[in-house]
C-alpha cells in the first residue's frame, strides 16, 4: 500500500510540474519556433504590452502577461499571428478582443478573394491561458507548432 501511495504521489508531483512548465513558456519562444519554419514576408513584430499596439487589437495590456503580433508590414497579405498569454481570469476578455480583430481584418480584405478565404480558414484557439489567432496559408502547421510548444 505504501508503494502505491509513493508512486501516486510521485505521479501527481510530476504531472503538476509538467503543467507549470507549459504555463511558463514565453510567447516569444513560441513565435520563434513558428518563424523558423514559416516566416512571413516583410513582417513586423509588435508587443501587445504596449498600450497603442494593444488598443489596435482590442486587448488591454492589463489583461495579459505577454502578447505578440506578427504580421506583414506591406499590406499585400492578410497573414497575421497573434499569441497571447492571458492573466488568470482574463482569458475571456482576451478572446473577445481577438474575435473583434478577426471581424476587422475580414472587412479589410473582403474584396480580395484569396486573402478573404485565408481569413475564413483562420484558427483561433485557446490552451490554458494561451491564445493564438493564425491567418496564414500554413495555418494548420503553425497551430501544430503552437500546440507542440505548450506540450514541452
Amino acid at each position: 500500500m505504501k508503494k502505491i501511495l509513493f508512486y501516486l504521489s510521485f505521479l501527481l508531483i510530476f504531472v503538476g510540474c509538467s503543467k507549470n512548465q507549459a504555463n511558463n513558456i514565453s510567447v516569444y519562444d513560441i513565435l520563434n519556433n513558428i518563424q523558423s519554419q514559416y516566416p512571413i514576408q516583410n513582417a513586423v513584430t509588435e508587443d501587445l504590452l504596449k498600450q497603442d499596439v494593444a488598443e489596435r487589437f482590442g486587448i488591454s495590456p492589463s489583461d495579459i502577461e505577454e502578447g505578440v503580433v506578427y504580421h506583414t508590414n506591406k499590406g499585400n497579405s492578410a497573414d497575421e499571428i497573434i499569441i497571447v498569454k492571458a492573466k488568470e481570469g482574463e482569458i475571456e476578455a482576451v478572446e473577445r478582443g481577438i474575435s473583434a480583430e478577426i471581424v476587422g481584418i475580414g472587412d479589410s480584405w473582403k474584396e480580395n478573394e484569396k486573402e478573404a478565404k485565408k481569413i475564413d480558414e483562420n484558427i483561433f484557439k485557446t490552451i490554458d491561458n494561451y491564445v493564438i489567432l493564425c491567418i496564414s496559408d500554413n495555418v494548420k502547421e503553425i497551430v501544430q507548432i503552437f500546440d507542440d510548444s505548450l506540450k514541452k
